[in-house]
Order: C-alpha cells, then structure tokens, then sequence
C-alpha cells in the first residue's frame, strides 16, 4: 500500500514538474510563436505527420508480430495490436523510456494463446532489443557525425561519446548474453539470493523464471533467427521513420531540407537525451527544453524546435490514449468474464438454475 502511495505521488509530482517546464518553455519562447510554427505546416504538413507516426507504430506492430508467428503464437492482428498500443501507453506514460509497458502488453496477451507466459514475455523482450539494436545503428551514425561537427564544443563532443559507449556497451552486453544463452540475468538473481538470504526464495523462484524466459530468447537467435532478421529490418524501416522527422516537419513549416550529417546529429543527441531526461509522463518538458538546444545547432530557432516537439507529441497521445482504452477494455472484459465465471459457480454449488436477467 506504501508503495503504491509512493507511486502515485512520484507521478503526480513529475506531471507537475512536466507541465510546469512546459509552460515554462512556453512563456520564454512565446506560445504565438509556436502557435505560428504550427499553423505553417498546413493540412498536408499535418498529414504527413499523422502518416509518420501512424507508419511507425505499424512497422512496431508487424515486427513482433513477425516474432510471435516464429514462436508459434499465433494470435488475431486485432489483439497484437491492441497489446501493442497498451504497452506502448504505459511506457510513453511512465517516466522511465523504452521499458515499462512491456509486462502489460505481455499480461494483454497471455490469455489469447495456450503458449507459457515465458515464451510470449520473451517475444517482447526480443522485439524491445531488435528496436534498440535499430536505433543503434542510426545512433553511430550520427555520432560520427557529432565527433566531427564544429557546432559542438569538445565538452559535448565527449559527453555524447560516453552515453553513446554506456547505451553501446549495454545492448552488446545483451546480445552476447541472449545469442550464447550465458543466463547472466538469472545468476545475477541466484547470486544476489545467496547473499541475502532474506530474499533468497524470492529471488531463486524468480531466477528459474527469468532463466526459463532466457531460453526462449535465445530460440530467437538460434532456431528463429530467419524471422529475427526479418523483424530487425522492420524495426530499421519504424527507427528511419523516426530518424525523418525533422525532415518532415520543417518540409512542410519552413521549406527547409536537412543534409544527412543534420538529420544523423540531431537523432543522435535526441534519443542521448531522451534516453536520460525522459523523466516526466510523455517527456513533457523536458524534451521541448532539450530540443530548443539541440535545434539551435542546425540554425532552427526556439519556437520551430517546440512546434516540432508538441505537435508530434499530440499525434502520439492519440495512439497513447487508444492505447489506454485498449487495457481498460481488456480488463473489463476480464473483470466481466470472471464475475460470469463466479455466478456459474455459485449457481453449480447451490444446484439452483441460472437467474435469467
């Protein structure tokens, strides 16, 4: 119960924090500014955004959807989706990127298929690396680019060489350990029980879960990796998607075209910083004072860079808030086919007839 008091005030105070900066930003750079910006784009700027952010949540959905057919799960595309869409809300929602909403789009999922829930947590685990291993490539990229470019001084040059190292060194970390099915996790687990012996069951239960799930995930690259090449390269296709999106707004809002070293520094220093500022619901905030800097080295200027910043954020809590809908429907029919369940009970155990309504 603490806990979740806790929670809860933690997330009321970063939306607080969150809006707060935003309004913030907004009152330094002007809201009529942005509001300008906005307007520039036009319904054909508009639905080029709505295309862009609709096309990336699809190739999302194809991917583990590819995954979860090589595991031999197989589920409607109505239901991939909609797991898809609730995971992806609770993640944008929680101030903790990448990884959050992935044990709701497994618990969205496990009652649609006779598969173990191991087998189906391990296809989302793989889909979430094959992404990262995605915005990998396009991240070195761009850090070639930002070691190279006179716009950034030799304090940001070297702070964007050690997160690119920290977030390179991870994700290496767990392609080795996922290929060679080492089960570094699931020992990290039994050792740490071992030496808290207070939380030594605990952790020994959860370490043969964990370890059973570590076999699953290494199928993908042993038994299943035909499938995993293939859903790789639609996570590349959902990352360039991502990758363009300067390009597309600033097309449509200012006639402006961006070289390739542009786009590559500014994705770079975009997922650099969301990666470790993402600490209100959505990255509000806190991206739009992120992105006027980052924008500043391409010669945008501060209400093209919040523009840019909201009016893909809206775009994006429309699928956040079908999302939301998706769980809310999932656990109501949940909730409706348990309490149907007691009322059959019950009527078996009396031995009286249903009631008709």
């Amino acid at each position: 119960m603490q806990a979740r008091v806790r929670r809860g005030v933690s997330l009321a105070g970063s939306i607080v924090i969150g809006f707060g900066l935003l309004g913030g930003v907004l009152y330094w750079v002007g809201w009529r500014d942005v509001f300008s910006q906005v307007q520039a784009l036009g319904w054909a700027g508009l639905l080029a955004v709505v295309g862009n952010v609709g096309l990336t949540m699809a190739a999302w959905i194809v991917s583990w959807w590819i995954i979860l057919r090589a595991y031999g799960i197989h589920l409607s595309v109505g239901t991939v989706t909609a797991a898809r869409l609730g995971g992806y809300a609770v993640t944008y929602l929680t101030p903790t990127l990448y990884f959050g909403g992935e044990p709701v789009r497994a618990m969205m999922v496990v009652g649609n298929t006779p598969a173990p829930a191991t087998r189906v947590f391990a296809t989302i685990v793989v889909e979430r690396f094959l992404g990262g291993l995605s915005l990998l490539v396009f991240v070195l990229i761009g850090t070639f680019y930002a070691i190279v470019s006179p716009s950034i001084d030799v304090m940001g040059r070297r702070e964007v060489v050690i997160g690119v190292a920290f977030i390179t060194f991870w994700i290496v970390i767990g392609l080795i350990d996922f290929a060679g099915n080492f089960k570094w996790i699931s020992r990290v687990m039994s050792a740490l029980g071992r030496i808290v012996p207070r939380w030594g069951r605990g952790l020994e239960r959860a370490a043969v879960r964990v370890s059973e799930t570590e076999d699953e995930i290494s199928n993908a690259f042993r038994q299943h990796w035909k499938a995993t090449v293939l859903a790789f390269l639609v996570q590349l296709l959902a990352t360039f998607f991502s990758y363009m999106r300067p390009q597309i707004f600033f097309h449509f809002s200012a006639a402006r075209v961006f070289g390739f070293p542009e786009l590559s520094l500014l994705f770079t220093l975009n997922i650099m910083l969301s990666f470790f500022l993402w600490i209100t619901p959505g990255g509000v905030g806190t991206s739009e004072a992120a992105l006027i800097g980052i924008f500043t080295l391409v010669g945008v200027e501060k209400g093209g860079a919040v523009a840019y910043s909201l009016i893909f954020k809206v775009f994006e809590l429309v699928l956040v808030a079908i999302g939301l809908w998706c769980i809310v429907r999932r656990g109501l029919r949940r909730l409706a086919r348990g309490h149907g369940d007691a009322e059959e009970g019950a009527h078996g155990r009396s031995g009286l007839p249903p009631v008709d309504g």
